[in-house]
């Protein structure tokens, strides 16, 4: 059987990754991990020592900002666990990626993000907010802790012979989101991204608007009728 070839350019897969130049030398560089944890403790860097587990390296992968979450869900509606994406194959240097962060526990849960009509899948790691409420209450557990899973939460309570409810705290924009990587069959930029959100999210809010505005044009115009029917 003659074995297929695709020698379309424009129908490659293109790749792209997402890693911080100055924190993938913690990754392999143990001396350097080392002392990058030795400083945070000397330091008092409380903030650090919250996003990183003991003896793992710091998250490598570019932090979103709000800004940049609102462009990849305008254009990639879509989302669900890694685990759970059948759309297209996900490439080896996605994948790659992906198990480094399993095996540095970097996140709470890895998604693709995808949009139905044209996928062109993100990886996005999340790192999830959980509290804990007093046992059959909302009202949140005083001086507990925040968790970044269910488990974490669940095991405080274990280790601290406590009664009460792990939530998952989303409120706030509490949750923090990374990109690990993208791909599609043509590349783009970060801003080609930004430009193409805002004219999906004006075209969109455009028609959205524009029903609402024919809704209440419709309204008005049967608006004596209405009232006839009503007091009638």
């Amino acid at each position: 059987m003659e074995t297929l070839k695709n020698n379309s350019e424009s129908m490659k897969t293109v790749v792209e990754t997402f890693l911080v130049e100055e924190t993938v030398d913690l990754i392999y560089d143990g001396d350097k991990l080392e002392k990058w944890n030795g400083l945070v403790s000397e330091l008092g860097l409380t903030g650090q020592s919250q996003i990183v587990k003991t003896d793992k390296s710091p998250i490598p992968f570019m932090h979103l900002k709000k800004s940049m979450i609102n462009v990849l869900k305008t254009l990639c509606p879509r989302k669900v666990p890694i685990r759970e994406f059948n759309i297209t194959p996900i490439p080896i240097e996605i994948l790659d990626l992906v198990a480094l962060s399993e095996r540095e526990q970097y996140f709470s849960a890895i998604q693709i993000w995808y949009d139905d009509a044209k996928p062109d899948p993100a990886c996005v790691g999340v790192i999830e907010n959980w509290i804990i409420h007093i046992k059959g209450t909302y009202n949140t557990m005083p001086n507990t802790p925040h968790f970044t899973s269910k488990t974490d939460a669940e095991n405080y309570l274990l280790v601290n012979n406590k009664e009460g409810d792990p939530y998952h705290y989303t409120w706030e924009e509490t949750e923090k989101f990374y990109l690990l990587g993208k791909w599609a069959d043509v590349r783009h930029s970060l801003d080609d991204l930004k430009q193409m959100a805002t004219k999906r999210y004006t075209e969109s809010q455009t028609n959205e608007l524009q029903k609402i505005i024919k809704d209440a044009q419709r309204k008005i115009e049967d608006i004596n009728s209405t009232a006839f029917e009503m007091f009638n």
